[in-house]
């Protein structure tokens, strides 16, 4: 295998948690903010709730603008869309063939490559990564703006939006479902998303209270 695709596979790795993990932590935040909708004594003013808004827009906001800087240390799937169009015979049809051998569609596997192929026959198409990359800034431009100058650093300058809610999710979610897109190419293997199915009930903390108050502790 050549060394640079060896190289690619162990940073779409690194990707996968991460962006899995962005994933996880919205989940977590939006079935917080269901908890307090649905029980009256919980909906009234309370700092804590701002600490959440707050904590998760940050978590998010620089997820995302870790995944779109390209420095020559950076692990980030922009850095991987921009060397896979840059070299894009290194990710061959050969390679991608050889991952169906052996399995009950192996005769299926031309015919899938050449979704990522386009015109160039023996090689993904280096067209279709650079417009991926172009669709991924243009999703992420906002999120990254605003990360740059508010949460990676305090700057002189007011960022040009400062994102709602929405438009952080929109912008994993597009992350989402591209990396599932070249998880694909990298892998053979097909994938809706990276948020996984929880092996335990996380909410089970919140059936029991958190607070002793006074009383309570005397009897103790």
């Amino acid at each position: 295998m050549d060394s640079r695709l060896k190289e690619w596979l162990r940073w779409i790795k690194v990707v996968h948690d991460d962006i899995q993990q962005l994933l996880i932590k919205r989940n977590i935040f939006w079935e917080v903010q269901d908890i307090i909708k649905t029980n009256g004594e919980l909906r009234k003013p309370s700092s804590f709730y701002s600490y959440l808004g707050d904590t998760y827009v940050a978590y998010i906001s620089i997820g995302i603008r870790r995944q779109i800087k390209i420095g020559k240390q950076s692990i980030s799937f922009a850095r991987l869309l921009t060397d896979l169009a840059n070299t894009p015979a290194v990710l061959s049809r050969k390679y991608y063939v050889s991952l169906y051998k052996g399995s009950n569609v192996e005769r299926l596997a031309d015919r899938d490559f050449d979704r990522f192929c386009g015109s160039y026959k023996t090689y993904i198409s280096p067209d279709m990564v650079r417009a991926d990359l172009g669709e991924l800034y243009r999703a992420a431009s906002v999120v990254e703006d605003f990360a740059d100058k508010r949460i990676a650093h305090h700057d002189k300058r007011q960022p040009k939006v400062l994102p709602r809610f929405e438009q952080v999710d929109s912008c994993l979610d597009d992350l989402d479902k591209l990396y599932c897109k070249y998880h694909g190419v990298f892998h053979a293997e097909a994938m809706s998303s990276l948020m996984p199915v929880y092996q335990y009930d996380w909410k089970q903390i919140f059936t029991v209270p958190w607070l002793k108050y006074e009383a309570e502790l005397e009897d103790v």
